[in-house]
């Protein structure tokens, strides 16, 4: 062997390329330290042919730095372990190098890999996000901090289920909030819960006037329909005070779900502050026959009849469905309306969607997805 040390690298390549198995290629490589040294290039080399860079995952789980940069050196391409699931946001166990190297507090293995830039062996956008929602979810800051100077992307992947605001009210971890913010992070288009509407589920409060404060809106009606059916007078305030009801897209749902519940003073608001109370919701009986009722109607469905009077006072017009309730359930009269005088109102559902699209011709964006959360109702 000690003969087959003093060949040159270029012939002691070609002796262990034309061995016939990776067990003869180890015996080899094993033989000592100085050999194992001159082929590493070559193992590199093959296992990126062979192996698709596996080494490099080994690597990057382990801190081998050098090893990291020899298979970068050799052609290694850091993207191709991305899959389609993990670029849409989807992966629960992505085979990401940079995420490894991460998880093993590899720091300089990590920066290794985010520092290669040549074409086609740079590491892919959604492999930064997947680690800095990692980081984010182990409240790792100096880790945020090092995927943010590296341009991890703040926004969810493609349908994902979070934005970088998302993961840090998700994982309760506010102190990196204002961070985040700092650098412009907003939440996604389709991201479903939103930052608020996650941080009024999970009562951060804090939370949510801080994303107020910044800016961050609402991007769907749930939060508003739930602060309403709570009766939830305080983070009711909250938005108002940061002007963040939206009510020409959100009042509507919120009103009739406000009704529905029989929170008075939250009917009277909504209306007061613009919600449009001169709509119809179609509710399914029993899963027969429906109607239209309007707010009217649905007050005395529910047996508000207070907030019926607060409707009337306010020159509301009862719908037909409502006229015809009122008659056959005989607990409050509408008697004063004629039937063939009262209008035919528009459909809340349909309402919200000309709004919203009203929205997008000013370039206003509303999340058409949970639009439709207030659909129709069934009893």
């Amino acid at each position: 062997m000690a003969r087959l040390e003093q060949l040159p690298s270029e012939l002691l390549f070609l002796v262990a390329e034309d061995l016939p198995n990776e067990k003869d290629i180890n015996s080899l490589t094993q033989t000592n330290r100085n050999l194992y040294s001159r082929l590493q290039v070559f193992l590199c080399q093959r296992n990126i042919k062979y192996h698709q860079t596996s080494a490099l995952l080994w690597a990057a789980r382990n801190g081998y730095t050098n090893l990291a940069v020899i298979l970068l050196d050799a052609g290694g391409n850091i993207a191709g372990f991305e899959t389609t699931a993990e670029t849409i946001g989807l992966s629960k166990d992505p085979q990401n190098p940079l995420l490894f190297a991460a998880q093993g507090r590899h720091i300089l293995t990590l920066k290794t890999m985010l520092s290669e830039t040549r074409p086609g062996q740079a590491c892919s956008s959604a492999q930064r996000r997947t680690v800095l929602h990692w980081a984010i979810h182990s409240r790792n800051h100096e880790l945020v901090e090092l995927m943010i100077d590296y341009k991890a992307p703040l926004d969810p992947a493609g349908y994902g289920p979070f934005s970088a605001l998302g993961a840090a009210v998700a994982s309760g971890y506010d102190s990196i909030i204002p961070r985040l913010l700092k650098e412009g992070a907003q939440p996604g288009y389709w991201e479903n819960p939103c930052p608020i509407l996650n941080a009024i589920y999970t009562n951060q409060r804090q939370v949510v006037e801080l994303l107020l404060k910044h800016g961050v809106r609402l991007v769907s009606e749930r939060a508003l329909c739930d602060i309403v059916r709570r009766n939830d007078k305080d983070l009711y305030e909250l938005l108002v005070k940061y002007n963040a009801l939206e009510l020409d897209v959100f009042g509507p749902q919120a009103l009739f779900t406000a009704i529905m519940h029989g929170n008075y003073e939250m009917v009277e608001s909504l209306i007061d502050k613009g919600a449009n109370p001169n709509l119809s919701w179609q509710m399914v009986h029993l899963g027969l026959n429906s109607s239209f009722y309007g707010t009217i109607g649905v007050a005395l469905f529910f047996d508000h009849f207070e907030i019926a009077k607060l409707l009337l006072a306010k020159s509301v017009l009862p719908a037909r469905a409502d006229f015809v309730l009122a008659a056959d359930r005989q607990k409050f009269s509408l008697s004063e309306f004629s039937f063939e005088d009262l209008p035919q109102k528009n459909d809340v559902v349909n309402y919200v969607r000309w709004q919203i699209s009203e929205r997008y011709k000013k370039g206003l964006g509303i999340n058409v997805m949970e639009a439709n959360y207030f659909e129709r109702g069934q009893w």
